[in-house]
């Protein structure tokens, strides 16, 4: 199989009947003393049921605010996002879970407790919503550190938290926004394994945002290239290794040789 069979276009195509969320035209512009800054531009994409998908592409090219329009803490000026064959353009909630890469927890609150704010907030009753983060917990691999807070974790530890709160909600599409990038390499290559196991256990639509290309191959269902700003779809990769995944296919010259041909790409549009 030639790499040319490998990787397509994007190209505008009818809906599919898999579907689980649909982007449409969506448009992002910024304006901040009187000057407008477009982000995203006329983005349209279709992700399918219990896909992995992954967005890749230059700093600023619009990946992380794409991912929060979906999610509906960020607003878009034009376009619509539809889950389920719903509209929830704008509107947070509605089966959709984010994990940062900030990790974002609470501070004053134990592991169990992190884990539990998302069903809190929704109303959970208190001896089940414990109950469900204590069964999150045990996924990521936590269990023992119930009790312990952030400052007594480490970056790997806190992430596996972030994930955990981000399931116990029971979401239908999972939004990681570069999860690992602050962490090393090794913690990361680590956490890549682990991601995939627990994807592979609760058959989540997942949208992943990174830069790094190896990560991108070794995750992903399809990887989104994206232009530099304003962000459009420069192209989509379909990634043809087979699952389950393991290490050993980041040394392969497939990989390799998608990695190459992916960068070539993404070297046209990057900065210093």
């Amino acid at each position: 199989m030639t790499l040319a069979e490998l990787t397509s276009r994007a190209a505008a195509a009818a809906p599919n009947p898999s579907t689980k969320l649909a982007i449409r035209d969506v448009t992002k512009i910024y304006r901040r003393g009187g000057k407008e800054l477009t982000v995203l531009e006329n983005f349209s994409l279709d992700i399918a049921e219990l896909e992995f998908l992954v967005l890749l592409g230059p700093s600023g090219c619009g990946k992380s605010t794409l991912l929060r329009i979906i999610d509906g803490i960020e607003t878009c000026n034009i376009g619509q996002v539809i889950l389920d064959g719903k509209d929830v353009t704008n509107t947070t909630g509605d089966g959709r879970g984010m994990v940062f890469q900030s990790f974002e927890l609470f501070p004053w609150r134990t592991v169990l407790a992190n884990v539990a704010f998302g069903l809190e907030v929704n109303g959970v009753g208190k001896a089940e919503r414990l109950a469900i983060a204590q069964e999150y917990v045990d996924l990521v691999g936590l269990s023992g550190f119930e009790n312990s807070y952030p400052h007594e974790l480490s970056g790997g530890m806190q992430q596996r938290v972030g994930i955990a709160r981000a399931l116990a909600i029971k979401p239908s599409v999972l939004l990681m926004d570069e999860p690992y990038g602050a962490l090393d390499v090794q913690t990361r290559d680590l956490l890549q394994d682990e991601l995939l196991n627990i994807w592979e256990k609760q058959r989540k639509t997942v949208i992943f945002v990174t830069h790094s290309i190896e990560e991108a191959l070794y995750l992903a269902d399809r990887i989104v290239v994206m232009t530099p700003r304003p962000g459009r779809i420069e192209q989509i990769i379909d990634v043809p290794f087979p699952r389950p995944r393991r290490d050993t296919l980041k040394s392969t010259p497939e990989f390799l040789e998608m990695r190459r041909s992916i960068w070539s790409t993404l070297r046209k549009g990057a900065h210093v």
